[in-house]
């Protein structure tokens, strides 16, 4: 029996969680059951740490009293070999890369999420939008 693309599902995990800080944490140990699951330890750290930077933006953008939902999606590519993290969450405003001040305490999450990751963005989705980082596994020299 021969394959097709039809038979692989590059999602590895979805799952919902309520707009609470404590879905932050829940978020980030999923992601890194999941990779640690599918044998993808060299993304965890990174994708632990956007994870948590983009659920966190997620909640501070929509209710955090838990009457909305932050989405979360891993998946996988092969060729080349790369991990997505997908946010989805109510707000349709667009994630904004500060360059904060020495002294702020806050703004920095994109600026991170963009120096962990090789690409990222969002895309609007009904009555909302998904933020999306891309962890690629590069060859060695």
């Amino acid at each position: 029996m021969t394959r097709t693309a039809i038979d692989h599902d590059p999602r590895l995990i979805a799952f919902v969680l309520p707009s609470i800080p404590a879905s932050v944490r829940t978020a980030r140990y999923h992601v890194r059951a999941t990779l640690s699951l599918h044998q993808l330890d060299e993304y965890v750290q990174d994708a632990e740490a956007i994870t948590s930077e983009l659920v966190t933006n997620a909640i501070q953008h929509v209710c955090a009293d838990g009457t909305e939902t932050v989405r979360v999606t891993l998946t996988r590519a092969r060729n080349p070999e790369a991990v997505t993290i997908v946010v989805t969450d109510s707000s349709p405003e667009a994630p904004v890369k500060r360059e904060p001040s020495d002294r702020s305490e806050r703004g920095r999450g994109l600026l991170m999420v963009d120096e962990l990751s090789d690409c990222w963005g969002w895309n609007p989705e009904d009555g909302g939008k998904a933020v999306y980082a891309v962890l690629a596994k590069h060859a060695s020299a």
